[in-house]
């Protein structure tokens, strides 16, 4: 087989795949749903999606490769246990990225476009947003993000300060002063960020009174206690993010420490990817391993920026 015939091949492979995964996680949505026209919808997609796979198929048959028996992927059937344990709102974003991901994939394929699958893509997309509450699935991708900068932050930050020379206890110390200060900045932007949005609120509606624009303002924007509860909730996540290459230093050994702190850091931004690959429609272990090349490149700047003033300022080991 040719080079562009086998590249022909598995861009099919890949198209009915997508398409056979997501007509299976639609038909599992549909199981779970208790609201029978919630329910319709996602059986009417995942009919849709099990009509595209079919278009793929004969396609395949047609190049004289027949479409090998079907599994569903990780990332469908991890979809579908949290759809059930945690409710379907929970993965709702996450299917809308992936239709939002095969309509901008297909409208470079021809053939996906003359039949009209870019265009269904999108539908189905729109449709998700209308019908489906999606409040879940964005507070989990919000905990993951503030997760995720804990982390990065902290971990460049010890690893600048190691780099520098600087003995355990006072990589420690600059870790935790990394972690409160970082966290009470997301909380007070947080909470700055709600306030503010809200008194501009006001002071629109002020100049708007007894027009048709002017509605209860709770329902436009959160509360002063929701305010409070989004900066407590920016704190603990960005938190519990910067403890993670704090913690080696606080249980092992001085000449482990530092060590020990890169392999739990690089482990942990290996499992955010790969968390992030459910929002994104990526490949997990590409969102893994993406995720693990760019922080540990920042902590190889900072290690690299505090060797450097280590050795101006002579305090390099």
């Amino acid at each position: 087989m040719s080079a562009p015939e086998a590249h022909e091949i598995t861009r099919l492979l890949r198209n009915w795949r997508a398409e056979k995964d997501s007509a299976t996680l639609y038909a599992a949505l549909a199981r779970l749903d208790r609201d029978p026209h919630q329910r319709r919808v996602y059986e009417a997609l995942s009919r849709a999606e099990a009509r595209h796979a079919a278009f793929w198929e004969e396609r395949l048959r047609v190049a004289g490769r027949p479409a090998p028996a079907f599994r569903p992927s990780v990332r469908t059937a991890v979809l579908i246990q949290l759809a059930r344990h945690l409710g379907i709102g929970f993965v709702v974003p996450s299917v809308i990225a992936r239709e939002m991901h095969d309509h901008d994939d297909y409208t470079t394929q021809e053939d996906a476009r003359v039949a009209g699958l870019a265009r269904e893509e999108h539908g189905h997309a729109a449709a998700l947003r209308r019908r489906s509450n999606a409040g879940l699935g964005n507070n989990l991708r919000a905990a993951v993000l503030g997760a995720n900068d804990g982390l990065a932050s902290n971990f460049c930050l010890m690893m600048g300060v190691a780099g520098a020379g600087s003995p355990g206890p006072t990589v420690l110390l600059s870790g935790f002063a990394g972690l409160v200060a970082g966290a009470c900045s997301m909380a007070l932007g947080e909470w700055l960020s709600v306030t503010n949005a809200r008194e501009l609120a006001i002071s629109q509606q002020d100049r708007e009174v007894g027009t048709r624009a002017t509605r209860p303002l709770d329902a436009q924007l959160g509360s002063p206690a929701e305010a409070t509860s989004a900066a407590s909730f920016s704190f603990g996540l960005f938190a519990l993010g910067a403890f993670i290459p704090l913690l080696p230093f606080c249980v092992l050994p001085a000449r482990l420490a530092t060590a020990g702190s890169i392999a739990l850091s690089i482990a942990a931004l290996f499992l955010l990817g790969v968390t992030t690959s459910l929002f994104n429609a990526r490949p997990p272990l590409f969102a893994g391993l993406r995720q693990v090349a760019i922080g540990a490149a920042a902590a190889a700047v900072t290690y690299l920026a505090g060797r450097a003033f280590g050795a101006l300022t002579g305090a390099a080991l």
